[in-house]
């Protein structure tokens, strides 16, 4: 009897120390109920699957427990006398949790039960007996147990993962939001949360049109093809953990980091999701985290100083150094000579190519090329503001007028017409006067 004490005063300690269970049921039937853990998903379920251990016996206060028939031997720790008769004195450990784990198959299954959320999972009509339970979250739970049914909370709790951005123009104080200008690299930092006991861990990022994986991510503390591998495929990058690892952390921190890809230019915000999967089949998945990069956009409407459409002018835009913008095999890059811009012509329409991929900063908007007939028009200034990502700042509009050019004052021509006036003058003024001399002499 001292031995049976000394039984459940490890399995209540084991409880309390691993979230694990097992669970014993006196003479005739009993039930076990299994509350999920806290925090998981109204739609998640979770099977739990009952193991018979060994038979019990009891009169609602002492239990003894024999081997199930068939059986001859024990999990280590455990200690059966010729009878068949099993004790256990001292505490239970972890390594006697494995053994037990080692110890029952697939024929000691006696039933399964499922529950859904919050709400628990039940199994009726128990035979006597001493049972072992586990999750498909990949844990196992060992319930202690009362005479004759049995109520267990799953300690188990969920993980989670929390991913930010850590390196771009300008990002959020959270984390979740940027922008970047097309071409450049935007670092990210995911931190996943362990949760109590579930394993089979695999991470997954799932970036959208306009980010490109750098391959460069690492785990912090782990080694790549011992702690953990990584796979790429497509837009999605998967990180699949050792257990050893996993159980052996609070957090793990996860660093790496994306190229804005020409992509963007057409999808803003360029989008990447993170998650967590785990259970025996990585069933179960967590939360997802996901965060947005962003960039901007300039469109010029060019008219004639009547308000009509104007084509034939041409502009480029240059930042806060003097460099002027130009994209290039998706890449967006600033350049110290106007020669070499991007340049772009108003339509029929009066309509220019937006400038796309844009960071924040501000710009000015040149022309440079005048159409004919016509005076350049002043150069003019736009911003686009960090951490703002509405639409009037993300998307901006400018509206450039031409007036006609007049003609310049010109001096060829009076001047020739002055001559002939002088010349004509002269030539009427000489006549007069050699006609009145002969008169006079006359």
């Amino acid at each position: 009897m001292r031995h049976m004490k000394y039984l459940l005063t490890s399995l209540l300690a084991i409880v309390a120390a691993f979230a694990v269970s097992a669970t014993a049921l006196a003479a005739g039937t009993g039930s076990i109920t299994i509350t999920p853990p806290d925090d998981v998903d109204t739609d998640q379920t979770i099977t739990y699957t009952i193991y018979k251990v060994f038979d019990a016996d009891g009169n609602g206060e002492n239990i003894s427990y024999k081997l199930v028939s068939g059986k001859t031997t024990a999990p280590a720790g455990f200690t059966v006398d010729s009878a068949g008769n099993v004790s256990f004195s001292g505490d239970l450990t972890q390594s006697d949790i494995d053994a037990i784990a080692a110890y029952v198959t697939d024929s000691d299954i006696v039933g399964t039960a499922t529950s859904t959320g919050g709400n628990p999972a039940v199994i009726d009509n128990l035979p006597n007996g001493y049972y072992y339970i586990t999750t498909t979250t990949g844990t196992a739970v060992i319930v202690n147990s009362t005479n004759p049914n049995v109520e267990v909370k799953d300690k188990n709790t969920v993980p989670t993962v929390d991913k930010k951005i850590t390196g771009a123009s300008s990002y959020d104080a959270d984390g979740k939001q940027a922008l970047a200008q097309v071409g450049t690299s935007v670092n990210y930092a995911a931190t996943i949360t362990v949760g109590e006991g579930a394993t089979g861990y695999v991470f997954k990022d799932t970036m959208g049109a306009g980010l490109s994986y750098n391959g460069d991510l690492a785990v912090t503390g782990g080694t790549e093809g011992t702690d953990y591998s990584v796979a790429v495929s497509g837009n999605q990058i998967t990180v699949t953990f050792e257990d050893s690892f996993v159980t052996a952390q609070d957090t793990i921190e996860i660093t790496y980091s994306a190229t804005v890809t020409s992509d963007a230019l057409q999808d803003d915000p360029a989008n990447n999701t993170a998650t967590i999967s785990y259970g025996n089949n990585q069933e179960f998945t967590s939360q997802p985290s996901e965060t947005k990069v962003y960039n901007a956009k300039l469109t010029v409407a060019k008219q004639d100083g009547n308000g009509d459409p104007l084509p034939g002018a041409g502009f480029v835009i240059k930042n806060a150094d003097g460099n002027y913008y130009k994209l290039e095999n998706g890449v967006v890059s600033w350049v110290a000579s106007i020669d070499d811009a991007t340049e772009y012509v108003s339509d029929s329409s009066g309509s220019v190519q937006a400038f796309t991929g844009l960071a924040n900063g501000t710009y000015t908007l040149v022309e440079k090329t005048v159409p004919a007939g016509y005076n350049k028009a002043a150069d003019s200034s736009f911003t686009v503001n960090a951490n703002d990502y509405t639409a009037s700042n993300l998307s901006q509009e400018a509206t450039v007028t031409n007036n006609a050019g007049s003609e310049l004052p010109s001096t060829g021509g009076m001047g020739t017409t002055i001559l002939y006036v002088i010349g004509a003058a002269c030539v009427i003024g000489a006549g007069v006067y050699l006609f009145r001399k002969k008169r006079l002499e006359a």
